[in-house]
């Protein structure tokens, strides 16, 4: 099965780099949403998230930005 072991994060952001590819910002809005409630409810002070490099949020959160910046004009 490809993809397994993956994160679930991980997943969504594929998804969500899907929609923006296509434009559609209303899935990707809810993906953004999704990959939020996957991060804060995963880690914790019983169970940290181990990623070292968590640039991917900052990257989506600029990306659906841009798509709005771009739908408005």
């Amino acid at each position: 099965m490809e993809g397994k072991g993956r994160r679930l994060s991980d997943r969504i952001i594929d998804a969500f780099d899907m929609a923006c590819d296509k434009r559609d910002i209303e899935v990707a809005e809810a993906l953004y949403r999704t990959l939020e409630l996957v991060l804060t409810r995963q880690g914790g002070q019983d169970n940290p998230d181990k990623r070292e490099n968590v640039a991917f949020i900052h990257d989506a959160a600029k990306r659906l930005a841009a798509l709005r910046d771009e739908q408005a004009a």
